[in-house]
């Protein structure tokens, strides 16, 4: 029995260290150019107003407090923490990259710089609201108005 207990304990904190690693900042040495090696679609950033967006999202068993910045040069910096059973931050992360918005499906998609396995959309809901749907090898598709994020 404690046989068992350890190696479910080994891989759930295998796990942690796995997601902690793929959300953390990467301090490898990059290629000075890494960022042009991630294509994008077209730019259309006339049609959306770049700008910082934030709110609380669900994060699992907890929350997750989330604000991303998309800057006018097409360029994003994302920040999460996931908060602790009191609301205070935790773990958190930060992650940067290219954004690029289709006119025609109203969705803003994220090309991270160091991320491969995460695919991030924002439906826009009007000037000041966006609604984050995010998925990874461990998420499905998010979706709802409790994803939604208010501009600054």
């Amino acid at each position: 029995m404690k046989k068992v207990s350890f190696i479910a304990t080994f891989c759930i904190v295998a796990a942690a260290m796995i997601l902690a690693c793929n959300g953390g900042k990467n301090t490898q040495k990059e290629e000075p150019n890494a960022m042009a090696n991630t294509p994008a679609p077209a730019m259309e950033t006339a049609a959306f107003n770049a700008g910082v967006f934030n709110g609380t999202i669900p994060g699992g068993a907890t929350k997750r407090e989330v604000s991303i910045t998309f800057n006018a040069d097409s360029t994003f910096s994302l920040k999460e923490a996931y908060l602790s059973k009191e609301g205070k931050p935790e773990h958190e992360m930060e992650n940067i990259g290219k954004w690029s918005y289709n006119s025609q499906s109203k969705e803003i998609a994220l090309a991270y710089r160091n991320l491969a396995d995460r695919g991030t959309t924002f439906t826009i809901v009007d000037d000041n609201t966006i609604q984050m749907h995010d998925r990874s090898m461990q998420t499905p598709m998010t979706s709802g108005p409790e994803y939604n994020l208010r501009r600054k």
